[in-house]
């Protein structure tokens, strides 16, 4: 995961070691060093990098006095951070970054690293905002559930495969959700089956498999005739965790609705590449 000593990142420093822990992984933390390699002299060149350098000592001490038996492995890496951060997670099972840096343009809601390596990432990248208030739960709150957005039109197992993953891990429940903006035409005197019909037929078709292979996840199939961004958007906020996928190719460009979902969902957001 990459850290620069936002809230943003800090947080996701800290779900990143929880999320380790639960699949008993190794967690390396890296720092990205793009200022000057010495000092310069000027003060609002130098001050600036001392404390970015800081950064990651910093973040080690408190994951490591918060889960001293977790294997934390740091480094820094040099050069512009977006392809460091992609080049270094080539072979990991995930990259986790703050949804928003410390730039000048903080009021983005999600910055260019983040954008960045989210569209060329080979790995799953995952997106996390700073903490923000939250209700009272009680001491024994159910788990928030997992919902994953599939696209029916191409192979979403993958995706699939990292939602429930993640389900299965929390013991929470799974909602597969589908939205679908086609007219509701229905012609009854043609004998084709109605639109709604053979969508509600394909969502259980590829949700099927994954009943029997996680057979204590409760899941849920949720078919919303709406737009895709705002129907996801809706499902995040009840969300501990929203999986999607990103179809990769060669402009290396996020899709519309994606990029929507990530710039306003509040929850983590885990992007998974695939074909």
């Amino acid at each position: 995961m990459g850290i620069d000593g936002s809230a943003e990142s800090l947080n996701a420093a800290a779900w990143a070691a929880r999320e380790a822990r639960r699949r008993g992984m190794a967690l390396q933390v890296v720092h990205v060093d793009d200022g000057p390699p010495h000092p310069t002299g000027l003060r609002e060149l130098d001050a600036p990098a001392g404390r970015e350098r800081g950064t990651l000592d910093s973040a080690i001490r408190a994951l490591t006095h918060g889960n001293p038996s977790g294997d934390i492995i740091a480094g820094t890496l040099t050069g512009p951070p977006a392809p460091a951060l992609v080049n270094a997670a080539r072979e990991s099972a995930a990259l986790v970054v703050g949804s928003r840096g410390r730039t000048a343009l903080e009021g983005f809601l999600v910055g260019s690293v983040a954008l960045a390596v989210t569209a060329k990432a080979l790995c799953p990248v995952v997106l996390i905002r700073a903490p923000r208030p939250r209700r009272f739960l009680p001491r024994r709150a159910a788990p928030e559930p997992v919902v994953v957005g599939v696209d029916l039109d191409h192979s979403c197992g993958a995706v699939l495969a990292q939602a429930f993953t993640a389900a299965a891990l929390r013991e929470a429940p799974v909602i597969v959700v589908h939205a679908w903006s086609v007219p509701l035409l229905k012609d009854t005197s043609s004998g084709i089956p109605e639109p709604e019909t053979t969508k509600r037929r394909q969502l259980s078709e590829v949700v099927g498999p994954w009943l029997s292979k996680y057979p204590h996840t409760p899941v849920t199939e949720r078919l919303v005739h709406s737009t895709a961004g705002h129907t996801l958007r809706e499902s995040g906020e009840s969300a501990g965790l929203l999986v999607l996928g990103r179809r990769t190719n060669p402009a290396e460009r996020l899709g519309r609705t994606l990029h929507s979902v990530i710039h306003h969902v509040h929850c983590p957001v885990f992007v998974v590449p695939h074909e």
